[in-house]
């Protein structure tokens, strides 16, 4: 009976009834085409870098994006309005340190916003005492913005128009009339850009309510009562029977806004006027009798 044949030498044996691997031939062959384990993990390590890199460069576009449209867009980051009453002039040091002084029956609404300082004066007067910083300060009357250069400037709005007054420094003015810049001592009329006579002791008198104060140099008195009825409540109005007469009389002196009732009882020694005090607290003003030669 003859033997079963033994297997080459070098060749793999196999488990009992199981077929031979046809991939075996070629084992040393695929093993060194295929990589090896280390070299996989190297390359989804690589992969897995390039991926975060690719996100952190989309996270990093979008947040250029969003700051350029929020820097284009410029948004408002804080609003507060100030209205003054009549009488109340005030004063305050804004956060960006520029001084703003408002005075009777004025409405001022201020804007900090991201890249620039916005302020609009809806009525009343303003003087600014604009304070150095990288963001432009700009006010709006009407349709008129006013850009500060370095500066102290007096912007007025009432039912005659609207006008700016330059203190120290100079301001830019651009309205639909046109660009135009001021210094110092110089008026314009910002609604048509035309010069208005002016002069800076003439605008330091005319801003002595920032101190609390009016001064009068030889003003006629038509202007002195419309400035007192600014401060009051109720008006106090020329009832004589000439008007011109209200402009020959002139007044001169210091005196505290806080006491301009005394001066409207003192007015009669002053000068050759009649005081009446109404019920409603309008103050009537006329020629004393006999007082013309």
């Amino acid at each position: 009976m003859s033997r079963p044949s033994k297997p080459p030498a070098g060749a793999r044996r196999t488990f009992s009834g199981a077929a031979a691997d046809p991939l075996i031939p070629f084992e040393d062959v695929l093993r060194a085409r295929l990589p090896s384990r280390e070299e996989v993990l190297r390359e989804a390590k690589a992969q897995s870098a390039q991926r975060r890199l690719r996100r952190r460069q989309a996270v990093g576009a979008a947040c250029m994006a969003l700051c350029a449209g929020l820097w284009a867009w410029n948004p408002v980051l804080q609003e507060r309005t100030v209205t003054v009453a009549a009488g109340a002039p005030r004063a305050w040091t804004a956060r960006d340190g520029t001084v703003i002084a408002l005075d009777s029956r004025s409405v001022l609404t201020m804007q900090w916003r991201l890249r620039s300082r916005d302020l609009r004066l809806d009525a009343g007067q303003a003087v600014l005492t604009v304070a150095r910083n990288w963001r432009p300060l700009r006010v709006r009357v009407g349709d008129a913005v006013i850009r500060d250069i370095g500066t102290v400037f007096r912007v007025r709005r009432d039912a005659a128009g609207a006008q700016v007054a330059v203190l120290e420094g100079r301001v830019q003015v651009s309205s639909p009339a046109g660009q135009a810049e001021l210094g110092a001592g110089q008026a314009m009329d910002i609604d048509t850009l035309s010069a208005v006579p002016a002069s800076v002791p003439g605008l330091e008198r005319e801003t002595a309510w920032r101190e609390g104060r009016l001064r009068f140099d030889g003003t006629p008195l038509s202007a002195v009562l419309s400035a007192l009825g600014h401060y009051r409540a109720a008006p106090v109005v020329w009832v004589g029977d000439s008007p011109a007469d209200a402009g020959a009389l002139r007044l001169s002196g210091e005196y505290r806004i806080r006491d301009l009732e005394s001066l409207i009882n003192s007015l009669p020694s002053i000068l050759p006027v009649r005081v009446e005090r109404r019920p409603d607290g309008e103050v009537r003003v006329s020629l004393r009798p006999n007082s013309k030669k």
